[in-house]
């Protein structure tokens, strides 16, 4: 019993000998390691996100400048065109026919032209000879070598042909303000006619069609819509109350639908907020454009 207890009191003792012991090592001894971040100045970066639509700067409408019914259709919704490209065609019969008369017209106030200034060099020539019959027969009537009677004949006959070359150069007047009046017409058809045919006015995707063939189109009413591809941004809409961290050049990063992010910079701040949901539209232009548009 004894020897027991004898036992007891030296496995305490060293029990509280190795807790001493590890006390006093974690206290004078153990040295834990510390991560160690060293202090340096930065800038903070404020990021203001926002939802927005892919739109472009320079929209254009494209649409007839006469009356007419669609013929033809050579571009469609998705189509990258160039200036000038044919895009549509309206029925020419009417205006094609309209050209043929005026041409017609131009032929003939060209012929009675020509005959005018025949009747004007004819008419010239006989004033020429009545004016040298005048001048001959006032000397023999002065001599006394002819009546009054036939010299009276010989200052009609004068009269007259003067009379006729002032008809005849009327004549030609009035037929060239006809072919002029011509001239004009069939340059205003000519005109009309290409109008029937519907050019792109630029560079750009047509993002729209409004019209199928036979339908008739009226002047001001689109047909198309192009977008200038060397102009596309991100309308974003942002919060008024974050408008005051941004501003025009500012480095932005835009995030497609698709997950896919380009760079782009704050190209115009809207001045004038929502009066319902009080955000502001801010356009950011793409570095770079992204092919798709998705």
């Amino acid at each position: 019993m004894i020897k027991l207890q004898a036992n007891k009191k030296i496995v305490f003792a060293g029990i509280s000998i190795a807790v001493l012991f590890f006390v006093v090592y974690r206290l004078f001894w153990h040295k834990p390691a510390v991560a160690v971040i060293a202090v340096k100045k930065e800038i903070v970066q404020r990021r203001i996100h926002g939802p927005g639509t892919v739109q472009s700067k320079v929209p254009v409408s494209v649409s007839a400048k006469i009356t007419g019914i669609v013929q033809k259709l050579n571009a469609d919704q998705g189509a990258v065109v160039k200036a000038g490209d044919l895009l549509a065609e309206l029925d020419t019969a009417e205006l094609k026919a309209r050209l043929e008369s005026a041409r017609a017209a131009i032929a003939r106030a060209r012929q009675d032209v020509e005959k005018a200034r025949a009747s004007v060099t004819k008419a010239h020539a006989g004033l020429v000879l009545a004016q040298s019959n005048y001048k001959r027969d006032l000397e023999v009537f002065n001599a006394g070598y002819i009546s009054p009677a036939y010299f009276d004949l010989t200052r009609a006959q004068l009269k007259v042909a003067e009379s006729e070359y002032a008809e005849a150069l009327k004549t030609v007047e009035a037929a060239q303000a006809v072919l002029v009046q011509a001239t004009a017409e069939a340059k205003a058809t000519e005109a009309t006619l290409d109008y029937a045919y519907i050019r792109a006015p630029m560079d750009g995707l047509i993002t729209a069609r409004t019209a199928e063939i036979g339908d008739t189109v009226t002047p001001g009413v689109p047909i198309f819509t192009i977008v200038d591809l060397k102009h596309i941004w991100v309308a974003a809409w942002i919060d008024q109350a974050r408008i005051a961290h941004l501003k025009e050049d500012q480095p932005a990063t835009i995030r497609l639908r698709s997950g896919r992010a380009f760079e782009g910079k704050v190209a115009r701040i809207n001045k004038e907020a929502d009066t319902v949901t009080r955000e502001l539209e801010i356009d950011v232009m793409f570095d770079s454009l992204p092919e798709p548009l998705v």
